[in-house]
């Protein structure tokens, strides 16, 4: 497996990617409506383009293939982690723990946050493995549907002194 900074080239297989992760994790939790919105307002292809020219738009690839993708950004003191998905033919093979670390090298003295829909047993397992602990309770809507995210907080890398 490789993680690399995405490139315009990759935008395609990310959106794929996305898409299909989305609806493996949120077809049961959502209405199809909401999932095809979140689908559009996360992985459209303009919110790609956005996302590769911040710089924070990662892919890894197996076999030459891209097998999920993450962006992150640092701000207010924080990692955030708004994007983290797998193609559902690759998950528990270490892919999310890869595109992790890769958002996490962002800013190793920073601590990461990612926003998880409650429910969403998938992503709650992977952060709780990875070292996240639950933290503050987020409302939103999505096209008139109510959502209600957990955020996750990951403390910021140890670094030896000196």
């Amino acid at each position: 497996m490789h993680v690399r900074r995405a490139e315009r080239d990759d935008l395609l297989a990310v959106g794929r990617v996305a898409e299909a992760a989305q609806w493996s994790t949120y077809g049961s939790l959502l209405s199809p409506p909401t999932v095809e919105a979140m689908i559009r307002r996360d992985f459209s292809p303009g919110t790609l383009r956005r996302r590769l020219l911040s710089g924070g738009l990662l892919v890894a690839e197996v076999d030459g293939i891209v097998a999920g993708a993450a962006h992150g950004y640092v701000a207010e003191g924080a990692v955030h982690l708004d994007a983290l998905v797998t193609d559902p033919t690759h998950r528990r093979r270490g892919v999310a723990t890869a595109l992790l670390q890769a958002v996490r090298d962002l800013d190793p003295s920073l601590p990461v946050c990612a926003d998880v829909l409650l429910g969403n047993d998938i992503g709650e397992r992977f952060y709780e493995a990875a070292g996240f602990v639950p933290g503050e309770i987020l409302h939103a809507t999505l096209i008139g549907e109510p959502l209600v995210e957990r955020r996750w907080w990951l403390s910021p890398a140890w670094v030896p002194a000196g």
